[in-house]
């Protein structure tokens, strides 16, 4: 080989070689940011807390929040102190879900404030993202949340029109019997029983569709690292399928964050008092996703 031949060569290597490693390189992750129960105004110290919250988080890297319901307590004129502590203090895009607390405030103001509809989909990199709003309350406490009719079935046509997408499910409360203190406790003293009324028909739709690998939620305003009497905590998992119990914003309980690989999911909690991630409450599922590479705006499915 000549001089000059061997120079176009490795030339032509050296233009090739970025391409050739990203090929072999897994995608950057997909990071969203999980708040749970900002509840303005639950207790006088909530306004402080979810300024910490949102003090932290504003010096993070990441894709989108979740917000996961509960978003004011029980009377509209809270949305206001909402809009003004989370949505005028973040420039990424934030989602969000209505919860019983949203419900007692009343749900046409919940879409007022929010501009967003009760539930709904949305897809990030390949990854499918599903929010389901609480519609109404029962129970000893008003704490039993329900989906009812037209929102259970929309759900069951949405898993149907996606089978291979991975899917992340976002609600307020917990499925029946997964996360910490999502058992029955009506007989017990308040804040009794917390869990989803629907619980044995998602479950069912979670057999039929084994590419839903996130349930996460809130409604606990849970403390990590804490268990309950029957050994459950923060992480649940179940026939491939992992549950995750958000800590409470309104109460300074930290929030969780989610960092979607090609090959694991990571779930961190965040310290948002102390700014710093809690690596004891860490949790690697190790699954295979459908996350691709980072796409324009304009790329992305509705």
């Amino acid at each position: 080989m000549s001089p000059k031949q061997l120079f176009l060569t490795l030339s032509l290597l050296c233009l090739l070689a970025p391409g050739i490693r990203a090929q072999n390189q897994d995608p950057d992750p997909l990071i969203v940011c999980l708040l749970a129960d900002p509840q303005l105004i639950m207790v006088p110290e909530t306004p402080r807390y979810v300024e910490l919250a949102m003090n932290d988080i504003s010096g993070l890297d990441f894709d989108f929040i979740a917000v996961l319901g509960d978003l004011a307590q029980n009377s509209a004129h809270f949305y206001k102190d909402y809009k003004e502590a989370v949505l005028d203090k973040t420039d990424k895009p934030l989602y969000s879900l209505a919860g019983n607390g949203d419900v007692g405030a009343g749900l046409e103001a919940y879409k007022e404030a929010t501009g967003l509809p009760l539930y709904y989909s949305i897809y990030r990199r390949g990854i499918r993202f599903i929010f389901l709003s609480t519609v109404k309350f029962t129970g000893e406490f008003n704490h039993i949340c329900h989906l009812e009719y037209e929102q259970t079935e929309w759900l069951r046509e949405e898993l149907k029109s996606d089978t291979l997408s991975t899917t992340i499910i976002f609600s307020h409360p917990p499925i029946f019997e997964t996360t910490f203190h999502s058992e029955e406790r009506d007989h017990l003293a308040a804040p009794g029983s917390m869990y989803m009324s629907e619980s044995l028909e998602l479950r069912e739709m979670f057999r039929l569709h084994p590419n839903v690998q996130i349930f996460a939620h809130g409604h606990l305003h849970y403390t990590y690292g804490t268990k309950d009497d029957f050994g459950r905590g923060g992480y649940f998992a179940e026939e491939g399928l992992l549950h995750i119990s958000v800590g409470g914003t309104a109460n300074n309980k930290g929030s969780s964050f989610l960092f979607l690989g090609k090959d694991k999911i990571t779930v961190r909690v965040r310290d948002h008092e102390h700014k710093k991630w809690v690596d004891a409450y860490e949790y690697q599922w190790s699954i295979p996703t459908t996350l691709t590479e980072s796409l324009s705006a304009g790329q992305e499915r509705p």
